[in-house]
């Protein structure tokens, strides 16, 4: 618009200076005055507006929607200059108390003064602080170690212990505090929503800790226990069960990768949580495949190229369905990732070395293993040697080689042995029979 205006100007004034050179002149410049009078104003009106759809009008800070999309630019800077980048979430302890015993609008005054102390500590930092929903906070924290980051928030969290507000001498800790989950970006880190979701369970470590504390993300500290692993794997074993009546091929498929999971998971140099990670993983790693249709599960031959890229979409119905469970989170990467190749060939990203997460990395070995010697109608089945040969083979360019080779190991080592053994058990029978 601004430029169609300028050029319509711009054309009176040629007509005018041709016929009335000095009021031509005149009357162009009070035209562009009053124009840029009213652009000024419509500027203005539009951050107006703009920092109405990224404030919250209740603290002043940023809003979860601004949050949510400085997040993922900032990870993707962080992650391409290979910078440090480290989120916090923080959370007002006993909030719902303190709202019951003063009132709602009293509550909103301390979201208020809470969200000005937030402010005026992060004024003078790179720092970004937002509201997340209801009584928790977010700040991004670009180029801060998670180590620098605790500093700073448990300095603030002092600060806000000693800071008086009407009310808080009758909840338990007599004071205003918070709780805190810090989680720094890490290098197999391939998501904005990895670094919330371990944030978040660093914050929820530092509640069960008895809160009023800030947590570091660490993965000793969030192992799941014994009773929720099989509870977990019970909720997952049910909707795999859904490919009983359409694809049968894909339960049993799933069954057999989660058994080699749940047996190479011990041969690894892996934290319980991870363990219990990559075996639920490995359980749920095709559940996007119930969106494909039938006819092209069950299609005999080579797929066609639209089929091909029907299938693909797997990786994405599948985190789809995942995501709508916020216990599982964790197997997000190993549902999403688990076709990405270690030489960046694979979908749907085209990650590249330790870009993919480790536990997707295991998992694609698996499962490539697993479809090898399975017998498909489109495909010869590979015997156990011939597929171990060829993770041997493509090591470096499909497989992570260092988890490539452990696995060829397990496999030669649990299952070769074990025909070997039976082999020479036969040919001994069949020996003293004769």
């Amino acid at each position: 618009m601004t430029y169609c205006i300028t050029l319509i100007l711009s054309l009176v004034l040629s007509i005018l200076l041709q016929k009335e050179k000095y009021f031509g002149i005149f009357l162009f410049t009070i035209l562009v005055v009053l124009l840029s009078i009213a652009f000024s104003k419509f500027l203005h009106l539009y951050q107006q507006i703009s920092n109405r759809a990224n404030k919250d009008h209740l603290t002043g800070l940023y809003n979860h929607g601004f949050f949510k999309e400085t997040l993922k630019e900032q990870f993707h800077d962080a992650k391409k200059l290979k910078q440090p980048f480290t989120l916090a979430l923080l959370d007002l302890d006993d909030f719902k108390k303190y709202n019951d015993r003063n009132g709602h609008l009293q509550g909103d005054k301390l979201l208020e003064f809470f969200g000005e102390l937030l402010k005026k500590s992060t004024e003078d930092t790179n720092f970004i602080a937002a509201r997340y929903g209801g009584e928790e906070f977010a700040i991004l924290m670009p180029n801060t170690t998670k180590e620098e980051a605790y500093v700073f928030l448990d300095r603030l969290r002092k600060k806000v212990n000693d800071t008086y507000f009407f009310g808080v001498e009758h909840i338990p800790y007599r004071c205003l505090s918070f709780s805190c989950g810090i989680a720094e970006m890490e290098k197999g880190m391939y998501d904005s929503g990895e670094l919330i979701h371990k944030a978040d369970q660093a914050l929820y470590y530092a509640k069960a800790q008895g809160k009023n504390n800030v947590q570091i993300y660490k993965e000793h500290n969030i192992s799941l226990d014994e009773i929720k692993f099989k509870q977990d794997l019970d909720t997952l074993e049910q909707q795999v069960k859904f490919f009983l009546s359409k694809d049968v091929y894909t339960y049993r498929h799933s069954k057999r990768v989660f058994k080699y999971a749940l047996e190479f998971s011990e041969r690894l140099d892996l934290t319980d949580h991870e363990k219990q990670t990559l075996i639920l993983g490995a359980l749920i790693h095709d559940i996007g495949k119930i969106e494909v249709p039938r006819d092209i599960l069950n299609k005999e031959g080579k797929l066609e190229k639209h089929e091909w890229e029907i299938v693909k979409k797997h990786v994405t119905w599948g985190k789809e369905i995942i995501a709508a469970e916020k216990q599982f989170d964790d197997l997000i990467p190993l549902v999403e990732l688990h076709h990405e190749r270690y030489d960046g060939k694979g979908y749907p990203y085209g990650l590249k070395g330790e870009e993919i997460p480790k536990l997707a990395r295991i998992l694609c070995i698996i499962d490539s293993f697993d479809a090898m010697t399975t017998e498909r109608p489109y495909q010869r089945t590979k015997t156990f040697e011939e597929a171990v040969s060829e993770i041997i083979h493509c090591a470096g360019t499909q497989f992570d080689p260092f988890y490539a080779k452990l696995f060829t190991e397990f496999v030669q080592e649990k299952y070769l042995s074990r025909v070997q053994e039976q082999a020479e058990e036969y040919q001994d029978n069949k020996a003293v029979q004769r």
